[in-house]
């Protein structure tokens, strides 16, 4: 790993290396960044991502001195940097000259630059420009895998133009022979944590790899994240955090910071315009944060938060650098978002074995999705043949199918008979089941599904049964006939 750098190392270790034990970095004096470098061109965005600080942001917006950013990027590297990425809290084609830091980056001899991206605004005219003047890599955060949940989760309907954008990136790369990497990470919600094969399968052939992110308390500033988006498969009390050892975050001012999320500059430990990087880096306020850190003691910092999952007050560690007095908690605009998509947009519950697709399972699901967004819970080979034989497909073959029938937002596996752990890990506002299940041995599981939606407002939704018609029939005819 020590001997790889850039395009070399696997874009999903990079992540995992910012939340790993490392403790070859944990002191106060640690060697500096050869890599982890990210300076903020601009902290403006045209997105709103609703797991993201900048909806609430009250700092200036503004452009990096272009001056001053050619001065810190030489700085950095004579220190030893070789990798810097141009981004933080805002959109990088925001700036219309973003190709000439990536170009003086490279004539000053970095071998790795790359950009993040919503994608939004990388239209074919930009992506040359940044690719011409010598991008090593970029990578597009596409936070949902299909339209309506995009436009939920980023704020603006640009599902489809981020999309041509990644196809253009492609495109251009075969044109020109260019070499550099193209990425798209999923930032996770609770809304999208089970659409991972859905985002493979739409961008997989578009991009040199996906990678997914779990959504997190950003520097502290969003501890709304664990009431309203964190997702049911992060489990960790705690979150790791190597970035005080191992990363350059320069602002849009000129400000170095704790971390690349400093929506209002409360994380700032020095002012490079009037002091080195070098003696930012190694600072009395960068220090005492690396000391906070290894002893756990984060009080009064939104690292706090950020840390430990929660919402902690904080106040800036150099008041005179930031606009913000104190940290004060407002989860409003997130709050009535979610609300407002939920009551738009209410989940709706299928369980089906679909072994053979017919037309009984199109009506079902036609049905459901008049009510809102539909999660299909396909039953496991196992949770089949409790009740009868072994299925024909496999569950992976069954899921392909199912979650290419229009109308099916997500499929999450049912791995029983009993419907009670799915009902409670989605909360869903409907189940949708056929009437066969009114009478016989389903009526107790019927009437306990009905019990569990009940606590939450839920209900059953019963369309008639399709008559003449069932998977099982099906198999006995294909069989009677063979």
């Amino acid at each position: 790993m020590n001997e790889l750098s850039g395009k070399d190392v696997d874009l999903q270790e990079r992540v995992r290396l910012k939340t790993s034990q490392r403790t070859e970095l944990y002191s106060l004096t640690p060697p500096f960044p050869k890599t982890n470098f990210l300076m903020e061109v601009s902290n403006a965005c045209n997105h709103a991502c609703i797991f993201c600080a900048h909806q609430k942001m009250k700092r200036k917006v503004r452009n990096i001195d272009k001056k001053l950013a050619f001065n810190i990027l030489q700085q950095a590297y004579d220190l030893g940097t070789r990798e810097v990425g141009f981004y933080a809290t805002g959109e990088p084609f925001i700036v219309s000259d973003l190709d000439d830091y990536i170009r003086e980056a490279k004539r000053i001899g970095y071998t790795y630059v790359y950009l993040t991206s919503n994608g939004a605004l990388a239209t074919p005219d930009k992506i040359r420009r940044v690719v011409d003047a010598g991008l090593d890599s970029i990578k597009f955060s596409i936070n949902a895998p299909e339209r309506k949940l995009y436009e939920f989760i980023h704020g603006r309907d640009d599902f489809d133009v981020v999309v041509e954008h990644l196809k253009y990136l492609g495109e251009y790369r075969r044109k020109s022979g260019k070499d550099y990497k193209i990425y798209v990470t999923g930032i996770l919600t609770k809304y999208t944590e089970h659409m991972q094969d859905e985002y493979h399968k739409l961008f997989d052939h578009l991009c040199d790899q996906v990678v997914f992110k779990y959504v997190y308390n950003q520097g502290g500033y969003m501890p709304e994240i664990e009431t309203y988006l964190r997702c049911e498969q992060d489990t960790a009390p705690r979150r790791k955090c190597n970035l005080p050892f191992d990363a350059i975050s320069v602002t849009c001012e000129g400000y170095l910071s704790v971390e690349n999320a400093d929506y209002e500059d409360m994380l700032i430990v020095a002012d490079l315009n009037k002091t080195s990087l070098k003696d930012g880096w190694y600072g009395e306020k960068m220090q005492d944060m690396r000391r906070r850190f290894m002893e756990d003691k984060l009080e009064g910092t939104l690292c706090d938060g950020c840390v430990h999952r929660c919402l902690k007050q904080g106040k800036p560690i150099i008041p005179e650098l930031s606009d913000i007095d104190e940290y004060v908690f407002d989860d409003s605009l997130v709050k009535s978002r979610v609300e407002k998509f939920e009551k738009e947009n209410p989940l709706v519950y299928v369980p089906m074995a679909v072994d053979i697709v017919h037309p009984g399972h199109i009506n079902i699901i036609n049905i459901a999705s008049r009510y809102g967004r539909v999660m299909v819970g396909l039953f496991t080979d196992e949770a089949i043949q409790s009740y009868k034989n072994k299925p024909f497909m496999t569950y992976e073959q069954r899921k392909t199918v199912i979650q290419n029938v229009k109308g099916v937002t997500e499929v999450v596996p049912q791995l029983t008979k009993d419907y009670e752990d799915n009902l409670r890990k989605y909360k869903p506002k409907y189940m949708v089941h056929g009437t066969d299940w009114r009478e016989g041995p389903l009526a107790e599981v019927r009437q306990k599904a009905i019990d569990i939606l009940a606590e939450w407002g839920g209900s059953i939704i019963e369309p008639d049964y399709t008559e003449g018609v069932s998977s099982s029939k099906i198999k006995k005819e294909i069989k009677e006939r063979g």
